[in-house]
């Protein structure tokens, strides 16, 4: 039996599509935990999928589509989901992964032993630019120096910082590779730039070390930017730094703040944006329990997904 959603899909502003509670109750109670390997299982990719594919359910992949179309210039590459605050932290990530499989496969290239999703409380005792650290955190993809750079980035907020901080900052890639000469393209596309490690991680294949900034992505000549602001810091770039300076001047012009609440889902097109987050309020006060909760993963594009077609259906009716 097919259940029919009445709830409206609410469009709250520009940057958030709500999902409404009665088909969020509906995906969660359709999906489970489980992984395989480092992917949600292909179970849960197919419930979810069956449920996204109703009528009224399809306005929310379609919508996801519109703002992530890789097809479309103008699309933003990011965009905002809104799961229903009240749900608990468990449903809320089932939920969320439901909402990604509209994109593709979900997976976590971290085996931290906690299945698909990775992350948690803010720790003070962390380094403060780590992803569980309280200080901001520059502009970067995720994974800039592997073999394959995963496709989509995912960030789900379970508790905002209480002292009112860690904003998430969303730099536009592709506007900043529009304002960069040719000169310093040439140059970013050398195969000669550090950045971290990339060790034990699965999913995206060898490590490349060192690697270029900017890469062809694809035969139409569109470029990757590998981008992450530690490489203008680390010493093994020196040689390099001004190129790398210049870059990251260019790209803070093209960034914005974006504040996200409980139950709010990011989701960026890492082919087009860089995230980050500004940091975290006075913590010395906030108690162990209190603190921001913030989990990630990633998602692996995939052509057949709901929110590509429905997304190409939905201009062909417009059309």
């Amino acid at each position: 039996m097919t259940t029919r959603f009445t709830d409206p899909v609410r469009f709250t502003d520009p940057v958030r599509t709500v999902i409404p509670h009665t088909l969020a109750r509906h995906l969660a109670d359709a999906c489970d935990d489980s992984v395989e390997g480092h992917t949600w299982s292909a179970r849960n990719i197919a419930a979810a999928r069956a449920i996204w594919a109703e009528d009224t359910a399809g306005a929310v992949p379609a919508a996801l589509g519109r703002h992530t179309s890789r097809t479309e210039p103008d699309a933003r590459g990011w965009t905002v989901l809104a799961l229903p605050a009240r749900m608990d932290d468990a449903t809320l990530m089932r939920v969320a992964a439901a909402a990604l499989s509209t994109l593709g496969a979900p997976f976590t290239s971290i085996d931290a032993g906690t299945g698909l999703w990775i992350g948690g409380e803010t720790r003070p005792d962390a380094d403060a630019a780590s992803f569980g650290g309280t200080g901001a955190q520059g502009l970067h993809i995720d994974a800039p120096n592997v073999e394959h750079v995963p496709d989509y980035t995912a960030l789900l907020v379970l508790r905002p910082d209480p002292a009112g901080g860690g904003a998430s900052l969303i730099g536009d890639l592709r506007a900043a590779l529009a304002e960069t000469p040719e000169c310093d393209r040439e140059l970013l596309r050398r195969p000669v730039y550090f950045e971290g490690r990339a060790d034990r991680l699965s999913g995206v294949g060898a490590p490349r070390l060192p690697f270029p900034i900017l890469e062809h992505l694809d035969p139409g000549g569109r470029e990757r930017v590998r981008w992450a602001a530690k490489a203008v810091t680390d010493p093994r770039n020196s040689a390099h730094r001004a190129v790398l300076k210049r870059f990251d001047a260019t790209l803070a012009r093209h960034t914005r703040a974006v504040a996200l609440g409980r139950g709010q889902l990011m989701v960026c097109d890492q082919t087009r944006i860089a995230h980050g987050r500004t940091a975290l309020g006075e913590q010395s006060g906030l108690a162990d329990g209190t603190r921001r909760v913030l989990m990630q993963t990633k998602v692996a594009y995939d052509a057949s997904a709901p929110a590509h077609n429905l997304h190409t259906a939905a201009g062909d009716r417009r059309g």
